[in-house]
């Protein structure tokens, strides 16, 4: 039997238990989803409580607010104070439930057409709006080590594929690629059409982030490859499309020697028998998940990357994608042994490759086309309908990428790339076009 002096002193370590309980589930690291009329929206939330006192932050929003029992009240404000977000929520089990208003001027909320913009309107307009938050996953104490052996290729790029593997920042993922026509290593020929290998969910990536992608190892791994033997009509005029006698059982067969690094004809013409080239091992098609409900073919390509066709996506190279859905869903497919610039017979030296990755994020900072960094050079693609648009869009995007990361001038700009500019015509024979623009690091060693 309990006396009244006993029963206070349990009463009271319920009260401070019930307050450190509180206190663990809802201080930390969340992930919002805000529901609007159009795609969800997503924010990186942090609380932390003192008592009832809850303060953290949401987005690039500052949070004040209280928590009484199961229940907050959050109050959102940009750096200058300015009130943009007033919301209340419940605490369930492992997630937090609420609604609120929401006000422009602030990034409280981000897709990957509104990240880095007042997600909501005007500023002084405001929007009713559902949101929930969950835990943000933790990041493992050690990188992980992922064998990767797909069981199925996809060919579509869309928001809506199930992923075939979650993996974190800093893991590193060992796997294989078929060639355009999905035949893998052992002349299994799985799902067409550039297919890919993944999704891959990157924990922790977010719209309006970067998705950085080392490729650290890409090797052919089969003796085989085959080439278009025609060239395609983007690349030549009319009158040459129309005049030219192709031969129809023209060999377009390799074979590979890695040992000796070069390709050789399988079936040479005699004009051609002491014909080789370097073994250049290349990815086709990289990829996440392209904008909103937006889906595309294997052979396509865009600002989410696909069917790239760059011959210097190679292994050594790290790649820069902007990621337009949570998790990114990030792909790789369409393996050559080598090809030149354009693929202008519409394949070149197709075959399969054994590739080695690992992955990394940067927050809130996204390009509008896909980057890449060899280690001679800083990489802008522009994907488009025409050659001079895409032109356009690479030399912007570099331009604004050398800017901001070595804090040069427009006119400091225009005389570096004046003098040391390049470009490459990496696709012709798709529906789209891409140029890259590139500049040779060594140029910018001693501006860093």
């Amino acid at each position: 039997m309990l006396n009244a002096k006993h029963w206070m002193m349990v009463l009271a370590t319920m009260v401070i238990g019930t307050s450190h309980c509180l206190a663990v589930d809802v201080a930390g690291n969340w992930i919002a989803e805000i529901s609007t009329s159009g795609e969800p929206q997503y924010a990186r939330v942090s609380l932390g409580v003192d008592g009832s006192k809850v303060s953290g932050s949401w987005g690039d929003s500052i949070i004040s607010g209280t928590i009484s029992g199961q229940d907050l009240e959050l109050v959102l404000a940009d750096a200058q104070g300015r009130t943009n977000g007033n919301l209340k929520g419940h605490l369930e089990a492992d997630k937090i439930l609420g609604d609120g208003t929401l006000s422009g001027g602030g990034r409280a909320g981000r897709t990957a057409a509104a990240a880095g913009f007042g997600a909501f309107g005007a500023a002084g307009r405001s929007t009713q709006i559902n949101w929930v938050l969950k835990r943000a996953a933790t990041l493992p104490a050690t990188p992980q080590i992922h064998q990767f052996v797909p069981t199925d290729l996809y060919a579509t790029y869309s928001g809506t594929l199930k992923p075939a593997l979650t993996i974190f920042p800093g893991d590193t993922v060992h796997t294989w690629t078929a060639d355009a026509g999905g035949v893998d290593a052992n002349g299994v020929r799985h799902r067409g059409g550039d297919s890919a290998v993944g999704p891959f969910y990157i924990e922790g990536a977010l719209p309006g982030d970067t998705l950085v992608v080392h490729f650290l190892k890409v090797k052919t791994n089969r003796s085989s490859a085959r080439q278009g033997t025609r060239i395609n009509a983007h690349a030549v005029t009319a009158a040459y499309l129309v005049s030219a006698k192709y031969d129809p059982d023209f060999s377009g067969e390799w074979t590979l020697s890695p040992d000796k690094g070069i390709a050789t004809l399988a079936h040479p013409s005699e004009r051609l028998k002491g014909y080789s080239v370097p073994i250049k091992p290349m990815i086709g098609c990289i990829s996440v998940a392209p904008p909103g409900e937006e889906q595309y073919r294997g052979g396509d390509l865009g600002p989410f990357g696909g069917n790239l066709d760059y011959n210097d996506n190679i292994e050594g190279t790290t790649i820069y994608l902007p990621v337009y859905h949570r998790g990114a869903l990030f792909g790789i497919g369409d393996g050559h042994a080598a090809m030149g610039d354009g693929e202008v017979t519409g394949s070149a030296l197709e075959t399969s490759l054994d590739v080695d990755f690992s992955v990394d994020v940067i927050r809130d900072d996204a390009s509008v086309q896909p980057r890449a960094e060899t280690k001679d050079y800083l990489i802008s693609f522009g994907v488009s309908g025409s050659v001079p648009e895409s032109i356009q869009i690479a030399t912007a995007q570099l331009a604004t990428w050398v800017k901001k990361d070595y804090k040069l001038s427009d006119s400091e700009v225009a005389i570096l790339f004046g003098a040391t500019l390049k470009y490459d015509i990496t696709e012709l024979v798709d529906a789209k076009y891409n140029v890259v623009a590139k500049i040779p690091k060594s140029v910018l060693y001693s501006m860093k």
